[in-house]
Parts: structure tokens; C-alpha cells; sequence
């Protein structure tokens, strides 16, 4: 029986925070003459690039995403088939799917995910737990950090998502101290030839967004803002 983790993230309150820090990153990026964005976006599309898609070691981590109509989109669904290829190949692994409610739908995406994935071919008795309450990815993985503390699992982590996506798994995964590998939710091929331009800029500019924050948190000694990212 799959666990849940029903709470939901509450979105009503301002993240000065991170409004700061983003006024911060588009002035460094500015002053910069973009140049820092040019390295973030050739860090995205190389770790993007460059990681398999397998195998799985230890606990399956599948990253939720904005649900389409209650539904997850082409992206999230290529987690969820690499999540069952890698399941299917190895009975004894567990999937954990990340993501709770966002954009006004009805469904957790994470547990539109595990719905999906049941209903793949071979897929129904799969071990599967979900994790509700996160909506964006520096959440996926606090929350990660948190069930993994709660339930004294020590076993490292395969975070599964689309290419694009793994610089800034790898980035902040990092910062939280996580044990873990990558892997990569679609082919080499696929990945070059359906993902949009925009994709990838948008991904180099979110990795200049956590480090500027980061740093600032740091130099001004932020205990509040260090213990999110850290």
C-alpha cells in the first residue's frame, strides 16, 4: 500500500525571499552583459546532455509536473515510462513520486502520476509512494530530504526527470546534501528534437537564480534563507 503525504503547500503567502533574489540574479545577469547566464545555460545542457537514462539504484524519485487538464503532459509522462522501465527491469525497486496541487487542478500531480503509471502495461502492483505537498522542485526535494530523515532510509536516490530539468536536480539536490545519481527521462534523440529552445534558456536561468541567492544568503549571513537551500 503506498504512502501518502497529504499536506499541502500553502501559496497564498508573498516569498520576499525570492523576489529579492530574483530582482538580484536579472541585476547580476545585467551587469554581467549575460555572461552568467551563458555559463548557467552551458551547465543545463551539458549534464543535460550527458546522462543516462539507467539504470536505477536504490529508491526510484519521479518529479512531478504542472498537470494538463488533470493530467500528466508528454514530459511528465517520459518520467513516468522511464520510472516503470527501470521498475520492470528491477522488481525490488520502489518508486517515490513527488508534487502536489498546482495550477487549479483537482489531482496531486503526484498522484495523477502514480495513476498513470498503474495503468501502464505490467506497471498495477508496482511499490509506489507519493509525496503531496511540494509544488515546485527546491520543494520535491526538501520534502525528499524530510521522508527520508522521517523514515531512516539511507539508501541513495535515482532522481527521474526530463533533461532540461537535471542541471537544477543536480544543483540543488547538491546543496541539500542528497545522495544520489541522475537519470534521464527520454533519449538523447528525443530530448534534442522535442524540447523547446525555451526549455533550456528558461533552465540556465533558474541555475543563475538559485546560485545568486544562494550566495547572497550566504554573504549576509541569512540563517532563514540558508536553511532552504542548504
Amino acid at each position: 500500500m503506498s504512502h501518502v503525504n497529504g499536506k499541502m503547500a500553502s501559496t497564498s503567502r508573498i516569498d520576499w525571499d525570492s523576489l529579492g533574489t530574483l530582482a538580484l540574479t536579472i541585476l547580476v545577469g545585467v551587469a554581467g552583459a549575460g555572461i552568467p547566464f551563458v555559463v548557467a545555460l552551458a551547465r543545463v545542457l551539458a549534464v543535460g546532455l550527458r546522462t543516462r537514462s539507467g539504470p536505477a539504484t536504490g529508491l526510484a524519485v519521479v518529479f512531478g509536473k504542472r498537470l494538463v487538464k488533470d493530467q500528466p503532459d508528454p514530459d511528465y509522462r517520459a518520467r513516468l515510462a522511464t520510472a516503470a522501465r527501470l521498475a520492470l527491469a528491477r522488481p525490488d525497486l520502489r518508486i517515490l513520486i513527488l508534487g502536489g496541487r498546482t495550477g487549479g487542478a483537482r489531482l496531486t500531480e503526484a498522484a495523477a502520476g502514480a495513476q498513470r503509471l498503474r495503468a501502464l502495461p505490467d506497471c498495477a502492483n508496482l511499490s509506489i509512494d507519493l509525496e503531496q505537498g511540494s509544488t515546485d522542485t527546491l520543494a520535491n526535494l526538501r520534502n525528499l530530504r524530510t521522508l527520508l530523515a522521517e523514515t531512516g532510509r539511507r539508501e541513495p536516490l535515482t532522481l527521474i526527470s526530463n533533461r532540461y530539468h537535471l542541471a537544477r536536480l543536480d544543483q540543488m539536490a547538491s546543496s541539500l546534501n542528497l545522495d544520489y545519481r541522475l537519470c534521464a527521462a527520454e533519449t538523447l534523440v528525443t530530448a534534442l528534437r522535442s524540447t523547446l529552445p525555451q526549455r533550456w534558456l528558461l533552465e540556465g536561468f533558474y541555475l543563475t537564480w538559485f546560485a545568486t541567492g544562494k550566495l547572497w544568503a550566504r554573504l549576509t549571513r541569512n540563517r532563514r534563507m540558508l536553511a532552504r537551500v542548504t
